[in-house]
């Protein structure tokens, strides 16, 4: 607004220095120069709202799911706000902007939304869209991965093996990375590994750290795989045929929903896609872990067990059937 009053102003105060007018010409000028003005105050003010949609137009149509979305998020929609934050990061409809998208992210994490949590941990570790700090990562990251959140939990584990943002500790990064991997997390699942050849943060094992760098190369990690090839050429034939026992247990005193149990990952990969637009307004993660042959996956943790049954029970209504309660 102050810009376009600015240029106002200096289209038209030059005829005053310059020019000699009758009273009656200067009053038609001034009546004349009223109307602009009021005029462009009118375009000013119909225009002075219209950010967001600039910012769309800049790239693609204006989309009405968006204007939407947009409206929930400045309700304070937490869930609205974690899309919106994404889109700008993404730059999808919009021009990507990453410090709007920090913004929305933080509006949401505020609010508890474990994603938008971790995502605003990211954007402090890389200083994409805010000021670089590597404490308030770890601070981000700790809240969405006490929610449970595997990638929260491996980023966090990776900051106390690194001493970036906290104070270095093996033990607790081998915490951290032992709670995502239990959630399937490939590259918590091979950096476990790793620690368990060492002896970093746990007692060395290559036993333990051979079935951790076999649950990750299942997956695909490619360096997972060399590990795992190298450390079978130390070990006796009969170590590498055990098996890894419940590798889903995390600390004590938790609880998770088993929501379904298949014979391979990929039944369970295709059943998580498919409820996962069912299961967007759960804060809790849903994992795949593998045990006793079958594939199961779960939602969690849950902190206690009242927390557990009342959730337990919101999904019978989402998903049609009770799931099973699980204390670890």
């Amino acid at each position: 607004m102050i810009s376009c009053h600015k240029v106002i102003f200096f289209l038209f105060e030059q005829p005053f220095k310059d020019m000699k007018l009758k009273v009656g010409m200067q009053r038609q000028f001034m009546a004349k120069l009223a109307c602009l003005i009021l005029l462009s105050l009118i375009l000013t003010q119909s225009m002075a709202w219209a950010d967001f949609e600039e910012d769309i137009s800049a790239t693609a149509h204006i989309s009405p799911d968006l204007r939407q979305l947009r409206a929930h998020a400045e309700a304070g929609d937490a869930d609205a706000q974690l899309q919106i934050g994404s889109i700008f990061f993404k730059g999808q409809e919009v021009e990507q902007d990453y410090a709007e998208s920090a913004k929305w992210f933080q509006l949401a994490a505020l609010q508890g939304n474990t994603q938008a949590r971790f995502n605003l941990g990211m954007m402090y570790d890389t200083g994409q869209g805010v000021v670089q700090d590597q404490s308030l990562a770890v601070k981000w990251y700790r809240l969405a991965a006490e929610q449970g959140l595997a990638l929260a939990q491996l980023n966090l584990g990776v900051a106390y093996a690194t001493g970036q943002g906290v104070l270095h500790s093996d033990a607790e990064a081998a915490n951290w990375m032992r709670r995502a991997a239990a959630q399937g997390e490939a590259q918590a699942q091979f950096n476990l590994g790793v620690m368990y050849a060492n002896g970093q943060g746990v007692e060395r094992n290559l036993t333990t750290a051979y079935k951790w760098a076999g649950l990750a190369s299942a997956q695909g990690h490619a360096t997972a795989r060399a590990l795992e090839k190298d450390l079978a050429l130390r070990l006796h034939p009969e170590q590498q045929t055990v098996t890894l026992q419940n590798t889903s247990t995390p600390t004590g005193g938790e609880y998770y929903l088993q929501l379904a149990a298949f014979k391979s990952p990929e039944e369970a990969e295709k059943y998580v896609k498919t409820q996962q637009k069912k299961l967007k307004n759960f804060d809790k993660s849903i994992s795949i872990f593998t045990h006793d042959g079958w594939v199961r996956t779960q939602m969690g943790p849950y902190s206690s067990l009242s927390e557990a049954r009342r959730n337990a029970t919101r999904l019978k209504s989402v998903l049609g059937y009770q799931p099973l309660l699980k204390a670890h």
